[in-house]
């Protein structure tokens, strides 16, 4: 499995761990706060080359959730 899948499981984790909840709605910063733990910077950088590309990749997950959220 690549770093992406991994991230992506651990994206699906953190956003229904009650703790990154608040007022019933996802607290962002602290779903990414999970996984740059899980992860850490380096792995992030040594696996996807930057972390630009992991916050790219964030981003897109981050979509993906609202948009079936909503659907």
């Amino acid at each position: 499995m690549n770093i992406r899948n991994y991230i992506a499981e651990e994206f699906r984790r953190a956003v229904n761990d009650p703790a990154n909840i608040e007022n019933g709605v996802v607290n962002w910063d602290f779903v990414e706060a999970d996984l740059m733990i899980e992860f850490t910077t380096n792995t992030i950088i040594e696996q996807m080359g930057s972390l630009e590309e992991f916050f790219a990749y964030f981003e897109e997950l981050v979509d993906l959730h609202l948009a079936l959220e909503s659907a």
